[in-house]
């Protein structure tokens, strides 16, 4: 089975004219929906994917660093619900946490699993908290309740005003020891590069702690391939991964559709199926599925 760790739908993103090459972004004008996801995994050989909703006040603290506004992104909880109901089969859904000391968080996160929420998303400098707040160990705790899992991205981080990757990576081990029976699962290979020393502290809390996987699009927040297939730096990548921590570890993921523009989705499968030699064939099924259905544990049978 092969499983895709990160993947979105919505009608528009970024469609200002200050977008780069707005019209080759697809994201920019064209909608993304359900179909046309099922669509491209059908095309590419893939089972399932973990389908993550946001909204435009989710993804706001970073939109509008960026330049954006709410105006310029449109999708989000609804949209993406309806598509999950259409396709129970392909898609587990996990919807994004809201700012817990603005919302109720809590609330929330218990509606989506009434929903069919397989977990939730967080972006802790979105919702400008501590990872190991009150606020969000209670969200933490409606987790565990459902059995739920936790998907977490300390991505555009921006120090003095977020915390920094250090600091967050220190307040992770509280959350893991009070919270063993959920998984995490730390999104673009945990915001550390694996090319250099950031990603060491990302490796010993993979090595230290069962309940860590890795997900790995758009490692370290970094594409430096550009469109040339099979992606070179990024099987560099993806190889310190594999010695570091094992393929049990680390799960294939594309972010689709934010990298349309660098790659077409059977390409994403292709280099790794096809090129990363570095691999044995266990350690492609676990990287390209086996080790995602584990971390579902018992919505994966």
């Amino acid at each position: 089975m092969i499983i895709d760790t990160e993947t979105h739908i919505f009608y528009f993103a970024r469609p200002s004219r200050t977008t780069d090459n707005p019209l080759v972004n697809h994201y920019a004008w064209h909608e993304h929906s359900g179909d046309l996801l099922v669509a491209e995994m059908d095309n590419a050989g893939v089972d399932r994917t973990f389908l993550i909703s946001y909204d435009a006040e989710d993804l706001r603290w970073d939109a509008e660093h960026k330049g954006y506004a709410v105006e310029d992104f449109a999708g989000g909880r609804k949209y993406t619900q309806l598509a999950f109901e259409a396709h129970r089969d392909r898609f587990w859904w996990f919807n994004t946490v809201r700012n817990p000391t603005t919302r109720d968080a809590v609330r929330q996160a218990r509606d989506d699993f009434d929903d069919g929420a397989s977990g939730l998303k967080l972006f802790p400098a979105y919702v400008e908290s501590a990872l190991d707040s009150p606020g969000l160990m209670k969200v933490f705790e409606v987790a565990a309740e459902r059995s739920g899992k936790m998907l977490v991205s300390f991505e555009t981080l921006r120090p003095p005003e977020s915390l920094s990757l250090p600091q967050y990576l220190e307040q992770l081990p509280t959350v893991l020891k009070a919270f063993p029976t959920v998984n995490f699962a730390l999104f673009h290979t945990g915001c550390a590069d694996p090319l250099t020393p950031a990603i060491e502290p990302v490796l010993r809390l993979v090595n230290e702690f069962e309940n860590v996987y890795l997900s790995t699009a758009f490692p370290g927040e970094i594409w430096d391939d550009g469109t040339e297939y099979p992606f070179a730096n990024y099987q560099r990548r993806m190889e310190v991964l594999i010695k570091a921590v094992g393929s049990e570890r680390v799960m294939w993921a594309t972010d689709w559709p934010w990298f349309e523009r660098y790659m077409k989705y059977p390409q994403a499968v292709d280099s790794i199926r096809l090129h990363a030699d570095y691999m044995t064939d266990k350690d492609k099924a676990n990287f390209l599925g086996d080790t995602a259905s584990r971390f579902m544990g018992s919505e994966a049978e």
